[in-house]
């Protein structure tokens, strides 16, 4: 008999592809998430509870997935983002004596986490990393003697900020630095100062267990959100480059990963070179798009966890196209914003009105599927009200703003 599955996550276009892989093959999934008490409401999911976020109330984030884990008879808990794998490792003895958890243990998964161990762990193993310096605070970046030409990128050094916002910056002059931190002590945290590596994003997904890749996908981002750098919001599968797959397989074994990881690339389009840029050591955005090429990495997964043997295909089907709905209508809504002061806002937003037919063609894959409509619809919703009311207090404060003047 096939014990249930407890998903933790909050994100739909992750949570719902992996609930619907394992629920077409007889496993009952449940949800929980300590971000947002927002339900997929899929027809996959049997049951969802919002528990405290473990920041907020240690107790109460434990408590809670105890007691959902008793109720619910959770064989394995599953994290979905960097946040609830976070909260796993942190918690992870407490965790394993309910349940089995389905990450590494703690101190491989902080590896993964500080990206500045990621990126030294690359360069030990012979893979090309940005040009990286690290800074603790905004005084001490103005102040910065770095012999980095510009552009610059500015992200945050590790991904335990938890649930707390701390943004990416690309700082083309000087000049940009001062706009972006008009008054010193502006971020407190270790944050890393980047050579900016032109080209486009490729994703390189693995299964990895006890050393081997047992399963292995390749996407490349299409579109991003924000349009200069970001997530996907369409993507295209590609065949395994050798070199990335070997490269990644190093970096992992290197890391003595256990699980599904995506290692992300940035490929210089006239150079040709491939610069590491991130390991996700979890599920991924883009997951449906494996899903949709005929690579079910949730099912290889369970079934590595309950020791069985995996039928992985060979090959899948290259070319399969994928998008991210909302992720399209943030885009056009920051390239709207955006397009009065910026030509290149300008420019973006006319190639993707002119690319529209094919973002949103009937054979591109997404969140919305027939036979469980609701967690896209519900998706489009959120965003939908968020946007209006971001929009609405953007107006007032321009109108407070006037009045002031």
């Amino acid at each position: 008999m096939k014990r249930p599955v407890l998903i933790l996550g909050w994100l739909p276009r992750v949570v719902v592809p992996i609930a619907r892989a394992l629920h077409r093959h007889g496993i009952t999934v449940d949800q929980a998430n300590f971000v947002l008490a927002m339900n997929a409401h899929s027809g996959s999911i049997r049951e969802f509870r919002h528990i405290p976020r473990p920041d907020l109330s240690r107790d109460g984030f434990l408590q809670g997935l105890q007691s959902f884990i008793q109720d619910g008879n959770h064989e394995i808990v599953i994290p979905t983002d960097d946040q609830t794998l976070i909260a796993l490792a942190d918690h992870y003895d407490h965790i394993r004596q309910w349940t089995r958890v389905a990450c590494p243990p703690p101190e491989v998964v902080r590896r993964v986490l500080n990206k500045a161990v990621t990126l030294e762990t690359a360069r030990q193993c012979g893979i090309a990393v940005p040009a990286t310096e690290i800074v603790a605070s905004s005084d001490e970046l103005m102040l910065s003697g770095s012999q980095l030409a510009y552009p610059r990128v500015l992200k945050p050094a590790g991904k335990e900020v938890r649930i707390a916002e701390v943004k990416s910056y690309i700082f083309e002059t000087p000049s940009d630095v001062t706009q972006a931190f008009p008054s010193p002590k502006h971020f407190h945290l270790p944050m890393l100062l980047q050579e900016y590596c032109p080209g486009y994003g490729v994703g390189i997904e693995m299964l990895m267990h006890k050393g081997n890749c047992l399963a292995v996908f390749q996407h490349r981002r299409v579109q991003e959100h924000p349009y200069t750098g970001g997530v996907s919001v369409t993507a295209i599968a590609e065949k395994p480059d050798a070199v990335l797959v070997h490269n990644s397989l190093t970096l992992l074994r290197a890391l003595e990963w256990e699980g599904p990881a995506m290692v992300e690339f940035k490929i210089n389009p006239k150079t040709g070179v491939a610069v590491l840029m991130e390991v996700n050591g979890r599920y991924w955005g883009t997951i449906g798009l494996a899903l949709a090429a005929g690579v079910n990495f949730p099912l290889y997964h369970w079934q590595i966890l309950q020791g069985e043997n995996s039928s992985v295909p060979e090959t899948y089907r290259i070319g399969t196209r994928w998008r991210w709905t909302v992720g399209h209508l943030g885009r056009f809504h920051s390239l709207i914003t955006e397009a009065p002061r910026s030509r290149q806002a300008r420019r973006e937003l006319a190639v993707s009105l002119a690319k529209l037919p094919l973002s949103f063609g009937p054979a591109v894959h997404g969140l919305f599927d027939w036979r469980d409509p609701v967690p896209a619809i519900s998706e489009i919703v959120h965003a939908l009200k968020f946007l209006a009311w971001y929009d609405y207090h953007a107006v007032m404060r321009r109108v407070s703003n006037h009045a002031e003047c």
